[in-house]
């Protein structure tokens, strides 16, 4: 240890460092926010109609991933630098200074962007499973419960000497974590198993270079939101256990939770989602299309058989156009 190191137990010193580095892992991880959310931001207001609630959402989202990162870093400025000579040290502060509005608002951020967040899953569930309504009533009620926590988990810690370590904030902040966390993992568990169920029946229809599109592995990872579901996981765990290494992760499960939902908009606006019509089309055995009408007659006689693997989008007048229409982007966003 260095001989200027300061007099604290090696534990607390580690607290210390895992609170600093995470916030600098989160900046890290809000920096591939920026670029997301302009991506996607760009893609929406490039299209024919913008969709504003697509457009209210993602922003939303920025929003709180942004004051989350902004509340973080500021507080943590105070604890070394504008406040360093606070009775007991920085460690002291951080103990005991977590009801400052900074923070609480930091802490109101990360709730909302997980209540986004989560919603979007469980949508986009809904969609995967074909409106089966049955399937999002349990996530629904979790999704509730985890709010009802979330909020009360922001009050307690703004309590005086509130901290979000202490035991009366530990009886909300473990079933709130648990309980959100939980949605999460199991809406991916939910997205992936009904993805990899069609990924056989999609290819036969729309051939493996169409299929890959929507039951891919890189589709798979963005439908389920994975790597929200992944960070969710390890965070959950060492805080449940009372790991320190929890905090370094806490920052970057805020970034990760607005990127996973932006990449899941812009792949629907891209028309590259999975969508109501995606498995309309694939139970199609067969359809018609008109064969043209002889020079002078009105009326369309003949018909042909169209191969099953035609998109039951692609409906034409004149057979020699069939490959030569493209969809619009928008039709993946129901």
């Amino acid at each position: 240890m260095s001989p200027y190191a300061p007099l604290e137990s090696p534990a607390m010193l580690w607290f210390e460092q895992s609170l600093e580095a995470g916030v600098f892992i989160g900046a890290i991880a809000y920096g591939g926010h920026i670029a997301v959310f302009c991506t996607c931001v760009y893609h929406l207001v490039h299209e024919k109609t913008i969709s504003w609630r697509w457009l209210a959402f993602v922003s939303t989202l920025f929003a709180m991933g942004t004051t989350n990162i902004i509340c973080n870093i500021h507080y943590n400025e105070m604890t070394y630098i504008d406040d360093r000579n606070y009775p007991g040290g920085p460690l002291a502060f951080l103990f005991t200074q977590q009801a400052l509005p900074v923070d609480t608002v930091g802490n109101a951020a990360y709730i909302i962007a997980s209540v986004l967040a989560d919603s979007l899953l469980i949508y986009r569930c809904y969609i995967v499973w074909y409106g089966m309504w049955w399937i999002v009533i349990l996530p629904i009620l979790m999704l509730l419960a985890s709010t009802s926590l979330g909020i009360l988990v922001v009050l307690q810690d703004a309590q005086p000497n509130g901290t979000l370590w202490a035991q009366s904030t530990l009886n909300f902040s473990i079933p709130f974590f648990s309980i959100s966390m939980s949605l999460t993992v199991s809406l991916t568990i939910a997205i992936v198993l009904r993805l990899i169920r069609m990924r056989r029946r999609i290819r036969s229809i729309l051939g493996t270079e169409h299929g890959s599109t929507y039951t891919g592995v890189a589709a798979m990872v963005v439908e389920s939101a994975l790597p929200f579901a992944a960070v969710c996981l390890i965070f959950l765990a060492l805080y449940a256990k009372g790991n320190t290494g929890a905090n370094l992760f806490l920052p970057l499960l805020v970034q990760v939770q607005g990127i996973s939902p932006q990449l899941i908009v812009l792949r629907v606006q891209r028309g590259r989602a999975w969508s109501k019509g995606t498995l309309s089309n694939s139970r199609m055995s067969g359809l018609k299309f008109a064969a043209p009408s002889p020079p002078g007659s009105s009326s369309l006689t003949e018909s042909t058989q169209v191969p099953s693997n035609i998109s039951s989008s692609m409906i034409f007048r004149d057979p020699s156009s069939i490959g030569q229409s493209k969809g619009s982007p928008s039709e993946g966003m129901v």
